[in-house]
C-alpha cells in the first residue's frame, strides 16, 4: 500500500501565530520543527498500519517547509506544485492521503488563518455551498480514485473536514500560545497529541479498504470571492464570469475545475504558456533556498519535542 502523507503548516501541534508559518522568518524555522515532527509521527504510524511505501507531499505555500535532514528516512519527499500528472506530483498509485496540520476554510470566524487554497479568496464555493480544502483537494484526489483518510489540526478545521468525509480519523490540535509556553505540561501535551497522531495514522491506514474517494455531484459550478474587487479583476485574466468581486466557472470534473481555479491563482494567461518550465524553475530555487539559505531560528521560547 502506498500512501501519501499531504502536509500543511498551520494546523501543526506547536504553532500558534502566523509569523511562524510565514516562510523565511525566525519563527518559520521553529514552525518547521513542528511540521517535522509531526509528519515524522503520521509516517511512524502509516507504516506501522501496514503502509508498504510512504510519500510525503508538502502542501504549504511553494513546499519545502519540512525540514528534510530530520525526515523519516524510509519516507520519499515531494514539495512544490506540478502540471501533470496532478498538481500534486505523481499521485497515480497512492491508495490513500492522509493530510496533517489542515485549517479552516476562508471566512470561517475566530480561527486560526482561516483560507481556502489561497489568501486572496475570502470565500470559495462548490455548487453553492462554501468549501474548505479537505472537500476541494479531496475532491480532487476522489476524481483519481484517491480517499482521504486522516487529518489533524485546529478543531473547527477538523469539523468541517469531517462534515464532508465522516469516515476519516482525526486529531484535533490547540492553537493557544499558552498551550505551549507552560514548560512540562507543554512538553507532555505535544509528546501526547503526537502519539495520537502515530495511532490515528495507523488505524486510517488499517482500515484503508473502509475509506471513500470523495466524489462531488457533477457538473459543477465554483464561485470564488476575492477579498476586493481589485484583487478579482487583477487575477482574472481568463475572462472567466465575474460580478464585483466574484469570479464564477463550470466545469464537468473536479480535475478540470481545480485546474481553472489554479489558472485563476498561480497562472495569468499570458504566463501558462511557460508555467511547466517556471515550475521547474521554482521547485528547484525553493528547494535549494529552503535547505541552504534559511533564517538562524527563533525557538519562540519553547522546548521542542520531536
Amino acid at each position: 500500500m502506498h500512501v501519501g502523507v499531504f502536509a500543511d503548516l498551520e494546523g501543526s501541534f506547536g504553532i500558534w501565530r502566523m509569523r511562524q508559518c510565514k516562510m523565511g522568518t525566525a519563527e518559520w524555522q521553529y514552525g518547521r520543527e513542528c511540521l517535522t515532527a509531526d509528519v515524522n509521527h503520521v509516517i511512524q504510524g502509516a507504516f506501522d498500519g501496514g503502509a508498504d511505501k510512504v510519500t510525503v507531499k508538502d502542501t504549504h505555500e511553494v513546499g519545502f517547509n519540512c525540514l528534510i535532514r530530520k525526515l523519516d528516512s524510509r519516507a520519499g519527499y515531494v514539495g512544490g506544485h506540478f502540471i501533470q500528472p496532478s498538481f500534486f506530483g505523481n499521485i497515480r498509485d497512492y491508495d490513500l492521503v492522509l493530510y496533517v496540520a489542515i485549517h479552516a476554510a476562508s471566512g470561517t470566524p475566530d480561527a486560526f488563518f482561516p483560507h481556502t487554497h489561497y489568501g486572496i479568496f475570502s470565500e470559495v464555493k462548490i455548487n453553492g455551498k462554501n468549501v474548505c480544502e479537505m472537500e476541494v483537494y479531496g475532491g480532487y484526489l476522489g476524481d483519481f480514485g484517491i480517499p482521504v483518510g486522516f487529518v489533524s489540526g485546529e478543531e473547527i478545521a477538523v469539523e468541517q473536514a469531517k462534515t464532508a468525509l465522516p469516515w476519516i480519523k482525526t486529531v484535533v490540535v490547540d492553537k493557544n500560545k499558552e498551550t505551549y509556553t507552560s514548560g512540562e505540561k507543554s512538553r507532555q501535551y505535544l509528546i501526547q497529541g503526537r502519539e495520537k497522531l502515530r495511532q490515528a495514522a495507523a488505524q486510517s491506514v488499517q482500515k484503508a479498504s473502509a475509506m471513500k474517494p470523495f466524489i462531488l455531484k457533477k457538473p459543477l459550478l465554483f464561485e470564488a470571492k476575492f477579498r476586493t474587487s481589485e484583487l478579482a479583476d487583477r487575477f482574472n485574466t481568463w475572462d472567466f464570469q465575474q460580478s464585483g468581486n466574484a469570479v464564477q466557472w463550470s466545469a464537468d470534473s473536479m480535475i478540470d475545475g481545480f485546474d481553472k481555479l489554479n489558472k485563476l491563482t498561480f497562472f495569468p494567461k499570458k504566463i501558462y504558456p511557460f508555467r511547466r518550465p517556471m515550475l521547474l524553475f521554482l521547485r528547484n530555487y525553493f528547494r535549494i533556498k529552503n535547505t541552504y539559505f534559511t533564517p538562524t531560528p527563533d525557538s519562540e521560547g519553547v522546548l521542542l519535542v520531536s
